[in-house]
């Protein structure tokens, strides 16, 4: 569960402004990404996948990815669950007594250096930390008008990896003016020395959400949507409503045939703090504007977003579902020479409003509290996966090391390892978020709290301490045996540590968080080794169906449906020739080959002995039904056979 830690002081005032769309519905195949001009700093890219929140930030204000290769606000991160589309910071400002705005969506800002990533062994504040800088001045390839205002951008962000603080990536920029003859006469004359008029937004167009990934139909992606702005948290958000073209209430994308909600979030961003001393007028802490706007309604030129940002106005709630961009500003700033303002948001996502509101409020906390080192589980145990048998079964051991037992608490610095935790998923839901099952918990010296530990009170899985020892070599590992793994099939597990919690700050026990692309995560494929014969190969599933458990039964983006034929009992150089019966050649592939597709990790195993097709053909086109032969050539000798395909 979520813990809320100490909330310290009342946040100042947020820019949140969406990024702007087009006139026409929404073109989902890859957009141009940004270039840079010769000899610039090349523009880059960099995905927090840390967290629960996945996100692509960049070195020109630009967040997410248009083009979905990158996470796009993925949650909850690696199930192809995605919230955004296109997200951006907006520098506003006067220039020849007209307004202005920079966008990053709209290539306005220019990369002045490179992506600097820090983790904890470098010394970061949080989890992941990054650093960036950029500026308005001469970018390479603008959207439509741009005009240099002269603004500097550094940028910094914090992720983190705890079950309380992993929904939010917190951005914290600093805003320079550096003096621009803007009119071109060769010295700077007075009104140039400063920047005046400047306001700071944020856009946010994010479509609620694409469960499916880049597959989910309009209705219930960006066209259903409704948009909202909490005063009391300075909170502008999305959320998915109930779509008018479909049949029933879908808000919330419920699955029809379980009915679990597969796009139960809010998302959004929250203002953290926002300068006071450069603001010009009556400062209150609050945003001066918090209006979204929609596709076909929106201001799509540097002039008219300038103009929709200064105007003011807060919009609390819409009430007709659309395609919205949650905007929200703060301004007028005047920024002399070599002066900057800070500015901080969060981007955050939660479960419901309830969600949202909360977990902004533990971004919050974490500003207020100056970063500091958050409290964390221990350090995620080393594990490795190794095929085994029991009682002649095909079986895999999990093996981990004890370096968790040794790991301090960032914030204590104490020892409060307190046990493990080892999970398995073989298969998701239809939002492609994993069902775990869970294998084992080990308490440390069985000190079981009925209270704190409800959920696992008097559970089959709760063992005894210690976990089975295994010595290797001069090492002591511990070791679960995962009974009835046939090989082929595709396992995920993880294994964790947690530790006792933390009484004074109202949070329970911590543990490292578990899924694709984590730490604590590990994707394996056992297989028969490499034969020293041809006599034994088999093709399985044969006849192949496409109801085969070798198919992936919940496909998404990140984790789409690939048909796997598999030939085992391969010797390792061995090549497959597949044929119709007419002697046409289909494909070739060879030992090694796994067609097994993710975006997020890859499979372990061993591969020498098998070879699987995804039943295509040498020209990329899906084979028909029918009956097909083989031919496998290996130094050790050759094997013909034929198999049956039955769509």
């Amino acid at each position: 569960m979520k813990k809320t830690i100490t909330h310290i002081s009342l946040l100042t005032i947020l820019v949140l402004a969406v990024a702007w769309a087009q006139d026409v519905p929404k073109v989902r195949e890859k957009l141009p990404m940004k270039t840079s001009t010769i000899d610039a700093v090349p523009a880059k890219g960099y995905s927090h996948k840390i967290g629960a929140l996945w996100a692509q930030i960049t070195n020109y204000g630009f967040y997410g990815d248009r083009n979905y290769e990158e996470p796009n606000f993925e949650w909850p991160g690696g199930s192809g669950n995605l919230y955004g589309w296109l997200q951006s910071i907006w520098i506003g400002g006067i220039a020849d007594s007209l307004g202005y705005m920079s966008s990053g969506e709209s290539n306005h800002f220019r990369p002045l250096d490179t992506i600097t990533v820090k983790h904890a062994a470098q010394g970061s504040l949080s989890a992941e930390d990054t650093y960036t800088r950029y500026t308005d001045v001469d970018p390479a390839s603008p959207s439509g008008i741009h005009v240099n205002l002269g603004v500097e951008v550094t940028e910094r962000t914090y992720a983190w990896d705890q079950s309380y603080n992993d929904d939010f990536i917190i951005c914290d920029y600093w805003i320079k003016y550096v003096a621009y003859d803007r009119n071109k006469n060769g010295v700077i004359d007075d009104a140039e020395k400063k920047l005046t008029g400047v306001y700071v937004g944020f856009r946010m167009d994010a479509d609620v959400s694409g469960f499916l990934g880049t597959s989910t139909p309009t209705t219930l992606w960006d066209t259903d949507d409704l948009a909202g702005y909490d005063s009391t948290n300075k909170l502008t958000f999305i959320y998915d409503s109930d779509s008018p073209s479909v049949v029933g209430d879908d808000t919330g994308n419920p699955d029809p045939v379980t009915g679990i909600l597969r796009s139960p979030g809010y998302i959004g961003a929250r203002l953290l703090y926002a300068d006071s001393a450069h603001f010009v007028g009556t400062y209150t802490g609050k945003p001066t504007m918090a209006t979204p706007s929609y596709r076909n309604f929106e201001p799509l030129t540097s002039q008219a977003q300038y103009e929709f940002v200064a105007k003011g106005g807060i919009t609390p709630a819409m009430t007709v579902v659309r395609d919205y961009r949650a905007i929200m500003g703060i301004g007028p700033y005047t920024i002399n020479t070599g002066d900057s303002i800070h500015i901080v948001i969060a981007w955050v996502i939660g479960p419901g409003k309830q969600g949202i509101v909360k977990n902004s409020q533990v971004a919050q906390s974490m500003f207020d509290g100056n970063y500091q080192r958050a409290p964390a589980a221990p350090d995620v145990p080393t594990f490795s996966i190794v095929p085994t048998t029991s009682s002649s079964a095909p079986a895999l051991s999990l093996r981990w090391r004890r370096n968790s037992e040794s790991s301090r608490d960032p914030l204590t610095l104490a020892q409060d390892f307190a046990g493990y935790g080892v999970y398995k998923t073989s298969r998701q839901d239809a939002g492609g978020n994993a069902i775990w099952d869970t294998l084992a918990i080990y308490v440390k010296n069985n000190t079981i709290d009925k209270v704190k530990d409800s959920v696992w009170y008097g559970r089959p899985f709760l063992k005894n301490w210690p976990p089975p020892a295994l010595v290797q070599g001069s090492d002591t590992l511990y070791e679960l045996i995962d009974k009835n793994t046939p090989n082929g099939l595709i396992y995920t597990y993880a294994v964790t540590a947690f530790d006792s919690g933390d009484s004074t700050l109202g949070i329970g026990r911590l543990e490292n968080q578990i899924g694709r692309g984590r730490l604590s995560t590990k994707v394996f494929m056992p297989n028969a080794p490499a034969a020293t014969n041809v006599t034994n190969i088999r093709v399985v599933p044969n006849p192949f169906m496409g109801s085969s458990r070798y198919a992936n039964p919940n496909p998404v983006d990140t984790n789409p449906w690939v048909s796997r034929l598999r030939f085992i009992n391969l010797p390792p150089d061995s090549k497959i020739s597949i044929f119709t019966l007419a002697g046409d050649l289909v494909k070739i592939i060879n030992s090694g080959d796994v067609v097994y597709q993710s975006r997020d990790v890859k499979i372990s195993g061993d591969f020498t002995g098998v070879a699987e097709w995804d039943l295509t053909t040498k020209n990329n086109q899906e084979v028909v039904s029918g009956l097909y032969i083989y031919v496998v050539e290996s130094s050790v000798g050759t094997h013909t056979g034929k198999f049956v395909i039955m769509r």
